[in-house]
């Protein structure tokens, strides 16, 4: 089972890193710290998710090879633009799903299409 709420502060503190890693110099101690920081989130995922979307979230985004602040700040993107799809999908999920429980819960037969009378309304007259 997915927590969402668990998903939203990972999301949370991926926006947050991304925000500092694109204020901050390349020195090798912020790129070290960014560097751990991205395998915290990672193993975060790895544990709040369930195999099949953590899978889909690793096929989506690539190894760091170099581990520059650029290639960091990158990947934190990655994986913060995939959370915001999948809190995306989900909603559109739950508003289908209230859309579907409203349909089924009306009274009655659907009603049939009103004719357009031949001639002038006397209603009106």
């Amino acid at each position: 089972m997915v927590d969402p709420q668990r998903l939203l502060r990972v999301a949370g503190v991926t926006r947050e890193v991304l925000e500092e890693a694109r204020r901050i110099r390349p020195e090798e101690g912020s790129v070290d710290h960014l560097r751990r920081v991205l395998d915290a989130i990672q193993a975060e995922l790895r544990e709040a998710l369930p195999d099949e979307l953590y899978q889909e979230l690793d096929e989506l985004t690539p190894d760091i090879r170099s581990g520059t602040l650029e290639e960091l700040a990158l990947a934190h993107a990655e994986i913060l633009g995939w959370l915001e799809g999948l809190f995306q999908g989900t909603q559109l999920a739950i508003q289908l799903q209230a859309a579907r429980a409203l349909g089924e819960g009306r009274p009655g037969p659907p009603r049939p299409p009103r004719e357009e009378p031949d001639g002038p309304d006397s209603r009106y007259l």
